[in-house]
């Protein structure tokens, strides 16, 4: 009998994980928003035979059917790209985020010397999708040089701020809400308010470099961060966000 049990909670604990693990997966995705639709079909569809409405089955029936080959083919990239990351080997995971952290730093070094402001929110578990529509959707390969060429003074997309989702910069001119001007860090202007209000409702790592003094900080979970030098904000990228993805 104990047997059974423990092979019962095992069963349910490895099917848990699976599901979470799916998640993880299109977390950030077009495909979040359809995996909402199918779960309501689904629970409409429970709803209906618990019911016993025969012909409303028959109609669920068939569509569930017709939707799960259309779901297959119109998001087979998201699916190709799930599975690809699924099998990629970890050092190769742990090479692309040393070389985006270091891409990530050369950038706020070359900013903060040069005086030109920055915002740039590093995506963890919370997909930052809502915050990414506001702007303008880039999809592009991170590297210093374009995060430079984003903020550049006069540049089209220099205000608000940039969105990153591990080695790619997904969106630019992106609006975060404002933390309130009233508290603790009154005295600071809007770019660090902005990142001090999407850390503080997101689980995100936001990068601000100064336009004024030229520093380096981090905000995360609603606080901010003394000034780092770039060895400090290598290391704490590191730990924060791409060792975390391993």
């Amino acid at each position: 009998m104990v047997g059974v049990n423990l092979r019962d909670l095992l069963d349910v604990a490895l099917v848990a994980a699976l599901i979470y693990q799916g998640y993880l997966l299109v977390s950030g995705t077009r495909a979040v928003n359809v995996l909402r639709g199918v779960l309501i079909f689904a629970g409409v569809w429970l709803l209906s035979s618990l019911l016993d409405l025969p012909a409303l089955n028959f109609l669920l029936g068939r569509a569930g059917t017709v939707g799960l080959f259309a779901l297959v083919v119109v998001f087979q990239p998201e699916l190709r790209a799930a599975l690809e990351r699924l099998g990629r080997p970890r050092n190769r995971e742990a090479d692309r985020g040393s070389a985006t952290i270091q891409e990530l730093c050369r950038a706020a070094e070359r900013m903060a010397a040069r005086r030109t402001g920055a915002l740039i929110a590093l995506e963890r578990r919370t997909p930052l999708g809502e915050y990414a529509l506001s702007g303008v959707a880039l999809d592009a390969v991170l590297s210093a040089p374009f995060l430079e060429a984003l903020f550049a003074h006069n540049a089209p997309l220099h205000d608000g701020g940039v969105i990153v989702q591990r080695d790619r910069v997904m969106a630019a001119a992106c609006l975060f809400p404002l933390q309130s001007s009233d508290g603790t860090y009154r005295r600071y202007g809007t770019r660090h308010r902005a990142a001090l209000g999407l850390s503080e409702v997101t689980d995100a790592v936001v990068l601000v470099v100064s336009e004024e003094q030229g520093s380096m900080r981090l905000a995360l979970s609603g606080r901010l961060g003394p000034e780092l030098s770039v060895g400090e904000l290598r290391d704490q990228l590191r730990r924060l966000v791409y060792e975390e993805e391993l």
